[in-house]
């Protein structure tokens, strides 16, 4: 009889003991259940909504190369937003890639055409950042309408005021004349007086003015510290 009083002792212990850990634990966490199931939807959709903004915020850095078209870009358009300034940024940079184009060659012929607005128009009639003359914007839908997401019947002279667009069809453009002319001076000249133009004066053996590619790797100069790409 007294060792089974001993064993009934003990089992009384281990649940008194059991009993206080249980208590303890739902006094701990408790109030956060409760704290918790208190706050309503749109309560907890503010705080999912917060964490994902945190873990956002923590992304690795952005690459060297677009960071330096940012500042490039930044530099010239104090007017504009961050977002905006890094979504002109990439797309600078992804289209130069694409092309096989230095970025700071085509940041120098940006400022050069239109000191980064959106919607300059020059006195022949070009469009938009850079510069794209409607009816050679035109042929650049029809060349690159599927690439571009645009169909040749919804393209509109005003459609070369989109900073994106007119990036799209700029970069292309240069690397179409670079392919034509293989020489770098001469790509930006046509770039700027058209190719049919250059063309014309270099079979007549007519003078060409440099001087709008002198100014084009000025800029660019300013960019690099280089005198030229690589071409």
């Amino acid at each position: 009889m007294q060792t089974r009083r001993k064993k009934t002792h003990t089992r009384t212990l281990s649940c008194a003991s059991f009993c206080a850990k249980l208590v303890l634990a739902v006094g701990i966490f408790l109030p956060a259940i409760l704290a918790f199931q208190g706050i309503p939807e749109s309560g907890k959709a503010r705080k999912v909504t917060e964490i994902v903004k945190i873990v956002e915020l923590r992304e690795k850095p952005r690459p060297r190369e677009l960071v330096k078209v940012y500042n490039v870009v930044k530099a010239h358009r104090t007017d504009i937003t961050d977002s905006e300034a890094w979504r002109v940024s990439e797309v600078i940079l992804e289209e130069s890639l694409k092309r096989n184009l230095d970025p700071m060659l085509v940041l120098a012929v940006i400022e050069v055409e239109s000191r980064f607005q959106y919607s300059a128009i020059s006195p022949v009639g070009a469009r938009g950042i850079m510069q794209i003359m409607p009816d050679t914007g035109k042929y650049l839908t029809d060349t690159l309408g599927r690439e571009l997401g645009i169909q040749p019947v919804a393209y509109r002279p005003e459609s070369l005021d989109d900073p994106i667009l007119n990036i799209r069809m700029g970069v292309y453009y240069l690397h179409d004349l670079r392919k034509q002319f293989r020489n770098l001076n001469l790509t930006l000249i046509a770039y700027n007086a058209g190719p049919s133009e250059l063309q014309n004066r270099l079979e007549n053996n007519e003078a060409v003015s440099q001087e709008y590619a002198t100014l084009v790797l000025d800029a660019y100069k300013r960019y690099t510290n280089r005198k030229a790409p690589t071409f």
